[in-house]
């Protein structure tokens, strides 16, 4: 996004979705405590905990039906929750994705594992659309997506050159011709909601109205959403922090950050549930407004938009989460968590 007057975007878009149907489908009933194996550093499993795990949208959601004592709730080794043993009923979101393992131990001495998952089946993951950890595989050209959907990105360099880099946290863009290129979205369909979550640093920030492309998605005639900071007006030129902007609908359905800091790694959230959207900067929502549209499937670019060719990222992307479903604060702030580096 460019101020007006400036000839960096050539079209208004209007941004459409479809919504996954958020159906929640009991994927693990009671799951009682026998048989779990040790992990290492954990005290001997006790049977003193039952638990029911369900399919969302968002993830799998944990609901402790039995406890006998405190339990701390962990998602790839993070903590996510402490549940004491009175609220067991209480739901806990968990977003995974492929390869997580969820844990809870007992918050006693012996830290007993009371429920080990490992998530491996496409159908526990919920709503992914795309999913990428950054990580190098068999051919350095390809973005893998780990959803499970196969939308693998390219990585493209408009000078010519080898494109954004395998390293740092992930992928590092060097702010001039580097970006990923990914053709027809491929999604379930009837979706009107959506989530984009990214984990990045930026670590660029010069000229008037610096722009740092993090995702754009375009469909349709010039209609978009997309994730981009910006480092000033015209005429002014910020090198040690940027605002982020989140479009719904360039121009009108727009909302930015205040200033953070830049060579610093944030986790930001934007969703759009069909009516409002919303954006979260490090779990805390900073503003959002109303719209109501329809979106469909089409192209996505990462570090680089459709329309500009300045408008490049310089910095890391670590990973990136798309879901065609909305999250509330609650969700955001535990795949905030989940995301953190």
């Amino acid at each position: 996004m460019l101020p007006d007057g400036h000839d960096g975007r050539a079209a208004s878009p209007i941004i459409g979705n479809i919504l996954l149907v958020a159906v929640v489908l009991v994927v693990g009933s009671i799951v009682a405590v026998v048989g779990l194996g040790l992990l290492e550093g954990y005290g001997t499993p006790t049977a003193d905990a039952s638990f029911e795990i369900e399919q969302s949208p968002a993830g799998l959601v944990l609901q402790p039906r039995a406890l006998g004592t405190d339990v701390v709730v962990k998602l790839d080794g993070r903590e996510i929750e402490r549940i004491a043993s009175d609220d067991a009923g209480e739901t806990i979101l968990l977003p995974t994705a492929p390869g997580s393992e969820i844990v809870v131990v007992s918050q006693d001495e012996d830290s007993s594992v009371l429920l080990q998952e490992e998530i491996d089946s496409r159908d526990e993951l919920g709503d992914f659309t795309a999913y990428y950890t950054f990580e190098p595989g068999e051919n350095p050209d390809v973005l893998a997506d780990r959803s499970g959907n196969g939308n693998t990105g390219t990585l493209e360099d408009d000078g010519g050159g080898d494109g954004p880099q395998w390293g740092g946290c992930g992928l590092q863009f060097d702010g001039e011709n580097d970006y990923v290129d990914i053709s027809d979205i491929s999604a379930p369909e009837d979706v009107t909601e959506f989530t984009v979550a990214i984990t990045y640093t930026q670590t660029g920030n010069t000229g008037d109205g610096a722009v740092n492309q993090l995702v754009e998605h375009q469909f349709g005639s010039g209609e978009e959403w997309f994730f981009e900071t910006s480092g000033g007006a015209i005429g002014e030129s910020y090198t040690d922090s940027y605002s982020i902007d989140y479009a719904v609908e360039y121009p009108n359905q727009v909302v930015a950050s205040d200033g953070v800091s830049i060579n610093t790694t944030h986790v930001v959230v934007g969703t759009y549930d069909g009516n409002s959207y919303d954006l979260y900067v490090d779990g805390n929502r900073v503003g959002g407004g109303t719209h109501a549209e329809a979106v469909g499937m089409g192209d996505m670019r990462l570090g680089r938009d459709f329309e500009s060719a300045s408008q490049y990222l310089d910095g890391e992307l670590c990973e990136l989460r798309l879901y065609y479903t909305a999250f509330d604060e609650s969700q955001v702030k535990r795949i905030t968590t989940a995301m953190e580096p």
